[in-house]
């Protein structure tokens, strides 16, 4: 399996930024020399912190870095889902979404199987999409028992 490393999931937040890399290091309060001497690691400059790991994902707007994590422990990153936001069309759309998603997923196995067999870079592909899927049912999943569920009343 292909791991992403920390400087694509850099490289991604830029691109997520408006303005890109420039932007990005005006941002954090760096030249884009600096900024790039970090992300390379040259002329004896440090790779980023974790502090501006994090600020780099507030401002881009994304969650590349808390995902790269995720994977990297074999967790499943979820968003949380927003209670004011959620009523039965929320939850209806959110199903729609996931079983689109779903299906995805099985329209790249299938292309993936049309020669009979399935190559790493296919396999990514597969994970990639499966991973996108099982997120989504779980919002969907939290989100049905957040507008549904009933705490037991407490016994006196």
């Amino acid at each position: 399996m292909v791991e992403q490393s920390l400087k694509e999931v850099v490289k991604a937040m830029c691109k997520a930024y408006p303005g890109g890399r420039e932007a990005m290091a005006g941002a954090l309060g760096m030249s884009v020399t600096q900024f790039n001497n970090n992300l390379y690691e040259k002329n004896g400059c440090r790779f980023f912190e974790v502090a501006e790991l994090e600020a780099m994902e507030d401002i881009s707007g994304t969650a590349e870095l808390a995902d790269y994590f995720a994977k990297r422990r074999g967790a499943l990153l979820v968003d949380v889902p927003k209670l004011e936001d959620l009523d039965q069309v929320e939850l209806f759309n959110k199903a729609m979404k996931t079983a689109a998603m779903r299906g995805h997923v099985d329209q790249v196995i299938n292309l993936a199987l049309e020669d009979g067999v399935i190559d790493e870079a296919e396999a990514d592909e597969i994970r990639h999409y499966h991973r996108k899927h099982l997120s989504a049912r779980e919002e969907e999943v939290k989100s049905i028992l957040a507008v549904f569920g009933r705490r037991k009343p407490k016994r006196e």
